[in-house]
Parts: structure tokens; C-alpha cells; sequence
């Protein structure tokens, strides 16, 4: 059965960006049909995944197109289904926001390539993650690449669009030239390319041969992933991209790489050493930690959301590397409670960043502008978008009992559990790793009350806010099926974490469902329990009917006191929008307290109307100075740029020149392979 849903699906995806460009002289009735048809293949995927994960056996899918000596294999087994009802539940919710959203650019420009690139992305993705064969794997993660290329330069008139899509695809490539190596190794022992076989050959793969496609896997899945030092491409080209297209990147594609991450160090290269996952955590505190730093900084609501998500993959790394770590101890169970809570992080992320990103859609809709600095008053102009988008900052600050609380502190307690390992280095590790996890969720608080606080509280700053508008029913809609998610996903964890623990099961090779606290909502009793004490559940339970209870009473009270409005005291003087405080003043002390790693500069230019007495105007340019960029990748640009002028010489523009190149190239490759 899993198999003709997941075909469907396939097929449906295909006659949706068929129908995008059928309507020519009706470019937003194909569109919309286009859409349409994409929603529904999402629930097909969502149908095909529920099938696997409610314990059917793994599903072979094998096509024969082409070329017969081409088998196009995909596997449907417990971590691809994960990551298939992932990726298609955000698919669905995307695709209705789209249905209002792709108004905005109606009679601007030619709207049928969105579509058309829409639908196949979405189906590049599901064929990633369900690939069983290196060489489909490969041409699957081309094509996500280069339609998530065009995706993002679709207003490619913005010289910052152009720029943010080369750098993107850039460094997409050089990850894909390194996972390419990786598979020629694996395919030098199995004999194929098959994953099937990969799984097999893991015991003779020598030591020397198995790090280098570690750091080969992390290099090429982490530039994916957008991790630190790898992350360039990622605060430029989410927020270049068209919201309902942001939210797919962030939500989702990203996470394709960590699926990456798993099938490889899980079941391709596996036992890994201890550094591994030792490896893995540094990567994922660093990742956390500077990535919501950059976003406290940031003033573009889109840049600020993507750095947001670097730090969410920090978070989910944390949670693997920890697994890893576990389980080259042979500690099973903490090895799949981590594996939990990284996933359990993962789909919460799905969901709150896509909220999240909708709503600073929502935003631009109706302002046409992404700077938290020109808005200001949202509050009672987008009345609906505005609470909206306070569950996805509540969700994503791990505030119970919202999702991202529930993951954050499965991490914690992963992280807690660090002191099972042998090794007092790693123990030291752990511990530092669950400092910067905390000091990131204050971070984190931090980032989104400064969004939060200055993008819809006060007066309007600009006439885009002034002016702004609640957006179309459809796209606020879609947005509360995620708030809903936030909530339910937090009130009931258990109900996730034992279909993730299916998945864990399957990667470890343990069951700790009886590790879980489960509570049985219908008949009002605990059915399974190990733990001691008052349950995370138990108390974001008690947490709820303490809010219902106080928001009855004040509710029952409010009558019996008079309402009196008065206008806010500023010194005598009416206030103005230029009065209030800004989200630079916000952040600015947090680039002083870290300025060892953030460099913040700081540009004053003065007007006199006296020269050098008295000071007419002062204008203050702040901003932090990107160490990764500065440091590192511009240095290596320019390294590039030099040595290739110096072999510019060889381009002589002679036919017999290039023929001598290609026989002396022949005469070497002979050598070398006799």
C-alpha cells in the first residue's frame, strides 16, 4: 500500500507543475491548480509515511527508465518515512499559504516558472530522502540544488538576489563534489552503488579510508545544513527567495542534510569512534551559539529568521553527536533517547521556523518591506498575524507548553546523562555543551522579544506599517494550522516521541518506549511511566489550567472597573514614533558583551551648523563584522582569483595548443592506470 501511495504522490507532483504552465492567458488559475495538486500529493506523502511508521516492514520501489543498466531504487523504510511526513505535512501548509501568496506577484511577473519549480522541489525532496542508490541520491540532490537555485533568484532583477543564488549555488556544488567522493569509496568496497550494499561493507572499510568520508559527509551535508564555518549561502539566499518558498528552505530542505547525516554515521560507516560525535557536538554548540548571536544582530526579519535556523541545526546536531557518542560506549538507551530528542527537535523546527517565516511573509505582504527598523504598530493592524506569530516566538524560545520546549529539554537531559560516558573529557564537553545550550535559549528569548517587541508593539515608524493590512483569510489560516501543531506537539509529547522512538529503534537497535511517559487523555490514567516525580507533560498541564483559571477570573472581574485611557506621559511632549527605542539599541549591548566574536564597528558622522561648536545632526551606523567571511572566505577567494591570473597563460585561443593538452593528458592517465 505504501507503495502505490507514494507513486501517486509522485505523479501528482508531476501533473501539478504540468499544470502550471498549461493556463498561459490564465497564469493564476494554473498556478492555483497547480497548487492544488501539490497539496494533495503532500497528503498522499503524509499518508505514505503513517503507513510505514505505524510498523509496516520497509518498502523496495525500483524503476527501470532510460537505460536498462540504470536502476532507479528507493527505499521506504522508518527514517526515510520520518522524514517524508517532515517534509510533506510542511509541503501541505505551504502550498495553501502559496494560494493567497502569489497574489503579490500577479501581473508582475510571469508566475507559471513558480509554480512549475514549486512542484518539482517538493518532489526533489521526498525522492532525496527515499533514495536507495548513490547514483540516484546523486542526480535527486542535483536536481533539489538547481531548482532551489531558480527558486531563489526569482526576482532576479535585485542585484542581492543574483548574488545571494551564485554563492548559494557555489557552495552547493563543492558539497556535492565532496559527497561524490564519498560514494566512489564506498562504492570501491561494496561493488555497487547500491545502499543496500554500502550497509554491508562497513566492517571492511579500513579505519584511514572511514575518516575521510566522515569529514567528507560533514563537509558536504554540512554546507546543506548551513552549520558554522559552512553557513555563508544561507542568511543570503532564505531571504531572497519569496516567502512561501522560505519556508520550504528553512523548514525542510535544510533538513535534508541531517538525514544525510544519520543514513551515513548510523548505517553506512558504522561503528564510529568516540571523536566522531565528539566532532559532531563542537560543530552543533558552535553552530547554536553564533548563529543566534548574528541573529540578534540582524535588522531584516527574513536574515534574522535564517541565522535563527543555524542555530536550530546546532541544536539538532547536539542531539546526534550525542547519540553517536552513546553508542560507540555501547550505551544504547541514552544513544536512542538522544537520537529522540534530535528528531523531536527536527520536526519542531519544521514547524515553528515555517510559522515563523510565514508570518514575516505576512509582513511583507502587507508592508513591502522585511526591516523590523520601518515597522512598528502591527499589533492592530494585522491582528491575526500578530498572535500568530507569538506562538512561533514562544515556540521556538522553548517556553512550555509549546513544542520547542519539550525537544530542548530532551537535549538537556541527554546532555545531563553525559556523565555515563567513561571518558572525563568528554563529561567536560557535555557539560559545556549544555551551558551554551542554555545561554543559547536566553539568546534565543532574547532575539525574538526584540522582533517580536519592536516589529508589532508601539507606533508605527513608517507609512508601509501605518498603512498596513491584514493579508488574505487563506494564508493566516494556514498559519494557524501550524500555531495548532506548536501547541499540540508541546501539550502531547508523548504521542511524537513514540513515533519517533520507531524511528530510533530502528537506527540504535533499541525500544525504550517504556522509558516514555505516556498519558491516555481518554481514559484518564497514566499507562506507562518510569519516571519519578512530576512529568514535563504533567506540569505544562497543571501551567495551562493555571492560565484558563486566571484568565476566567480577570475575565469575571473586568466589568466592575472602569476603563480610563490616557495618553502616554513623555515629558509634555506627544509621543513619536522617533521616541521609541529601536531594535539596534536592543542588541547593541549584546555586541558589546561578545564583541571578541561579533566585531561590532561603529560609524558616527556629524553636521555642524557651527563648524566644530555646535552639532546640528549625529547619525549613528552600527553593525557586526562577519569573522567566517572576513577571516576565512575572502582570503581564500582572493587566493583563487590571483593563482588563476597567473595561469591565464595557458588559454592561448590555439586549436593546436588545447589537442596537445588532451594527448599529453591521455599519455598520463595511461600511465597511471597501467
Amino acid at each position: 500500500m505504501a507503495e502505490h501511495l507514494f507513486i501517486i504522490s509522485i505523479i501528482l507532483f508531476a501533473a501539478g507543475s504540468l499544470f502550471a504552465l498549461c493556463f498561459y492567458g490564465w497564469q493564476r488559475v494554473g498556478n492555483y491548480i497547480s497548487l492544488i495538486f501539490a497539496a494533495i500529493a503532500s497528503c498522499f506523502g503524509i499518508a505514505t509515511a503513517v503507513v510505514v511508521l505505524s510498523g509496516g516492514s520497509p518498502v523496495h520501489i525500483d524503476f527501470h527508465l532510460l537505460l536498462p543498466i540504470i536502476k532507479y531504487n528507493f527505499l521506504l523504510d522508518p527514517l526515510s518515512a520520518y522524514f517524508i511526513l517532515t517534509i510533506s505535512v510542511i509541503s501541505f501548509v505551504a502550498c495553501i499559504y502559496s494560494l493567497g501568496y502569489i497574489n503579490l506577484y500577479v501581473g508582475k511577473r510571469d508566475i507559471r516558472f513558480l509554480g512549475f519549480i514549486y512542484n518539482l522541489f517538493l518532489l526533489s525532496m521526498l525522492l532525496v530522502v527515499s533514495a536507495n542508490n548513490a547514483f540516484v541520491f546523486m542526480i535527486v540532490w542535483e536536481l533539489m540544488t538547481f531548482l532551489s537555485y531558480f527558486l531563489v533568484i526569482f526576482e532576479h532583477e535585485n542585484p542581492a538576489n543574483r548574488k545571494a543564488g551564485l554563492m548559494y549555488i557555489i557552495m552547493a556544488h563543492i558539497g556535492s563534489g565532496l559527497l561524490a567522493i564519498a560514494f566512489f569509496i564506498m562504492f570501491t568496497y561494496a561493488g555497487s552503488f547500491s545502499f543496500d550494499d554500502f550497509r554491508q561493507v562497513a566492517s571492511q572499510i579500513p579505519a584511514v579510508y572511514k575518516n575521510i568520508i566522515f569529514f567528507l559527509v560533514l563537509v558536504g551535508f554540512g554546507i546543506k545544513a548551513g552549520i558554522f564555518p559552512l553557513h555563508l549561502w544561507l542568511p543570503m539566499a532564505h531571504p531572497a527567495a519569496p516567502s512561501n518558498v522560505s519556508m520550504i528552505m528553512s523548514g525542510v530542505m535544510i533538513k535534508t542534510a541531517i538525514y544525510g547525516f544519520i543514513r551515513f554515521y548510523f548505517e553506512f560507516v558504522t561503528p564510529c569512534p568516540p571523536w566522531w560525535g565528539v566532532i559532531i557536538l563542537i560543530f552543533g554548540a558552535a553552530s547554536a551559539l553564533l548563529g543566534i548571536l548574528y541573529a540578534l544582530q540582524e535588522r531584516d526579519i527574513k536574515t534574522m529568521l535564517a541565522y535563527s535556523s543555524v542555530e536550530n541545526i546546532g541544536i539538532i546536531l547536539i542531539g546526534i553527536g550525542l547519540s553517536m557518542i552513546f553508542r560507540s560506549y555501547n550505551l544504547m538507551a541514552l544513544s536512542s533517547l538522544a537520537m529522540i530528542a534530535g528528531l523531536y527537535h527536527l520536526i519542531n523546527h519544521a514547524v515553528f521556523k515555517c510559522l515563523l517565516f510565514g508570518c514575516a511573509g505576512n509582513i511583507y505582504y502587507s508592508t513591502h518591506t522585511k526591516n523590523i527598523e520601518e515597522l512598528g504598530g502591527l499589533i492592530k493592524r494585522l491582528q491575526v498575524t500578530a498572535p500568530l506569530f507569538l506562538v512561533g516566538a514562544l515556540a521556538i524560545s522553548a517556553i512550555p507548553p509549546l513544542n520547542g520546549f519539550m525537544s530542548e529539554w530532551l537535549i538537556f537531559q541527554s546532555l545531563l546523562n553525559g556523565f555515563n560516558i567513561p571518558s572525563v573529557l568528554i563529561k567536560i564537553e557535555t557539560i559545556i555543551c549544555g551551558a551554551v545550550v542554555a545561554l543559547t535559549g536566553a539568546l534565543v528569548a532574547t532575539c525574538f522579544i526584540r522582533a517580536f517587541g519592536i516589529s508589532f508593539l508601539a507606533l508605527p515608524r513608517t507609512e508601509h506599517a501605518k498603512h498596513a493590512k491584514e493579508v488574505p483569510v487563506i494564508m493566516y489560516v494556514s498559519m494557524g494550522l501550524l500555531a495548532g501543531l506548536c501547541v499540540f506537539m508541546g501539550i502531547f509529547p508523548a504521542r511524537i516521541m513514540m513515533t519517533v522512538n520507531h524511528v530510533s529503534s530502528h537506527l540504535v537497535g533499541i525500544n525504550i518506549i517504556k522509558s516514555i511517559t505516556a498519558y491516555d487523555w481518554m481514559q484518564t490514567k497514566i499507562v506507562q511511566t518510569n519516571f519519578t516525580g512530576i512529568s514535563p507533560k504533567s506540569a505544562a498541564v497543571f501551567g495551562l489550567m493555571l492560565l484558563a483559571i486566571t484568565f476566567g477570573v480577570l475575565t469575571a472581574i473586568r466589568p466592575r472597573f472602569a476603563r480610563r485611557f490616557y495618553e502616554t506621559w513623555t515629558c509634555g511632549i506627544s509621543p513619536e514614533p522617533r521616541l521609541e527605542f529601536t531594535g539596534a539599541a536592543f542588541s547593541r549591548p549584546f555586541a558589546v558583551i561578545f564583541k571578541g566574536i561579533l566585531r561590532p564597528t561603529l560609524d558616527v558622522a556629524k553636521v555642524y551648523s557651527v563648524p566644530n561648536f555646535f552639532v546640528k545632526s549625529m547619525t549613528y551606523v552600527g553593525g557586526v563584522t562577519s569573522i567566517f567571511e572576513s577571516y576565512l572566505y575572502t582570503p581564500v577567494s582572493n587566493f583563487v582569483l590571483k593563482a588563476s591570473d597567473r595561469v591565464r597563460w595557458i588559454h592561448t585561443g590555439n586549436i593546436h595548443v588545447y589537442l596537445a593538452y588532451i594527448f599529453v593528458t591521455l599519455i598520463i592517465l595511461i600511465m597511471f592506470f597501467r
